[in-house]
Order: C-alpha cells, then structure tokens, then sequence
C-alpha cells in the first residue's frame, strides 16, 4: 500500500455506520501501532543477544510492517480528518488513552501486545474470510484494509514468541486481553458515535441512521459471533510458555 487515499465520499462500505466503524478504527490504529512498536524495541534493547537470530529477525520484521501499516492510515486518516473535521479530537482521545497504557510495565505492555495482536488477527481473519464486514470491491478502502490484514495475520505469532522468550505467564496475558478488548470497543464505539454525530450536524437524517445501524447489526451477527468466538478461543490458546 503505498498511494494515498483520496477524500472520497463518506459512504464507501455501503452505508454510513458500516464506513464509520472502519473510519474508527483506522482512527486509532496509528497510536497503537505507535504503543506495539516502543514497546516491542523496548523488549529489543532488554533481550539484547539472548533472543535466537530468528526472533530477531521476526521482531525487525514487525516492527517493520507495523510502521508501514502506520504510515498508511496517518494518509487514511489525514483525508478522513479534511472530509470531517469531527473525527480530530476522537483521534487524540484515542491517543490518551494509549499514553496512559504506556505507562505499565514492560512486562504488562509486552502482555497487552499480545492481546492487541490477537484482536486484530481475530478481526483480520473475519475481514479477507467473508465479506460480512467489508466487501472485497477493489476500492482503495478495501484494498488498504485487507492489505493490513493479510500482514498482521502473517506476523501475528511475532508477540506471543517474544512474550515467551520474556517469560509472561499465562494469568497475565488473559487479563491483558480483557483489558485490550475492553479499551479498544470503548475507544473503536466513541470513535464511531464522534463520526456519526459529525454526519448528523452536516445533515444525514437520523432515522436513515438508526436504520442502517440496526440492519447492520443485524447482517453483521454472524461475523460477531465468529469474531467473539475467535477472542474467546485465546483462552484455549497454550503456547508453551503460557502452559
């Protein structure tokens, strides 16, 4: 991915709600991104030569993707910001919250890269399965988003090898992803609402809203479910430091 995206219209995932729960998303992608990679260097410069050459070389090539992926939605993110002004102070909220987050322990954070990743393969598997979600148009949204998602999956694994080399137990990391998927469905909802709101103030009708929203929720329960499921089945999930 490597062209801007344009100011397009706000309707490119078939309605407004489903367009917004991206946009949203895309809003605080880059601070976490921004928290995965401090946080991953940090746990670098520690480990020092006591990582095997292999781990190192999946870390450098993460962290690698993960500046790529921030680039990308910083320029999705920039024309989303021009089209609607709104979706700034979301965006920075977003970034408090991952400030205070950054503030944990290294072991704590390593623990919550874990479970982010694990969210984001649970939501990248969804998006390139079915097209429930997003539909596989060959838009520069679509092709953006699944691009993401077909390198997070790849390097999803990355995390957990470097919670294994650091020694986090298993106790820790399931807090870390109840705490990961409850910060992000908070952030990822304000997010969303910010943006719907700014869509009412310029005049799209509530009721068309309400609507969508509610047919969307509806259209979209099987990939929640597959989505709860694939969260949940981190609990069944025993690498073997985390036995």
């Amino acid at each position: 991915m490597t062209a801007p995206l344009s100011g397009e219209a706000v309707v490119w995932n078939r309605t407004i709600p489903r367009s917004r729960l991206f946009d949203a998303l895309s809003l605080i992608l880059p601070t976490g991104e921004s928290f995965v990679i401090a946080t991953i260097e940090e746990w670098q410069r520690v480990a020092g030569s006591s990582a095997s050459s292999a781990l190192r070389a999946e870390v450098s090539r993460l962290i690698r993707e993960e500046r790529a992926h921030q680039r990308a939605h910083d320029r999705y993110n920039a024309a989303l910001i021009k089209a609607t002004p709104g979706a700034a102070p979301a965006a920075e909220r977003a970034r408090r919250v991952t400030d205070e987050i950054a503030k944990c322990s290294l072991t704590m954070r390593l623990a919550l890269v874990v479970a982010f990743e694990h969210l984001t393969i649970v939501l990248s598997r969804e998006i390139l399965a079915h097209p429930d979600l997003l539909p596989d148009d060959d838009s520069a949204h679509s092709r953006m988003w699944r691009w993401h998602a077909r390198e997070e999956i790849a390097h999803g694994h990355v995390a957990a090898d470097v919670a294994a080399h650091h020694g986090i137990g298993r106790a820790r990391t399931v807090l870390a992803l109840a705490l990961a998927a409850t910060f992000l469905s908070l952030d990822v909802l304000r997010c969303w609402w910010a943006l719907c709101r700014c869509d009412l103030n310029s005049g799209f009708p509530g009721w068309r809203l309400a609507r969508d929203t509610g047919a969307f929720l509806v259209q979209g329960l099987p990939s929640f479910g597959r989505m709860t499921a694939g969260v949940l089945g981190f609990l069944a999930w025993r690498p073997k430091a985390f036995r």
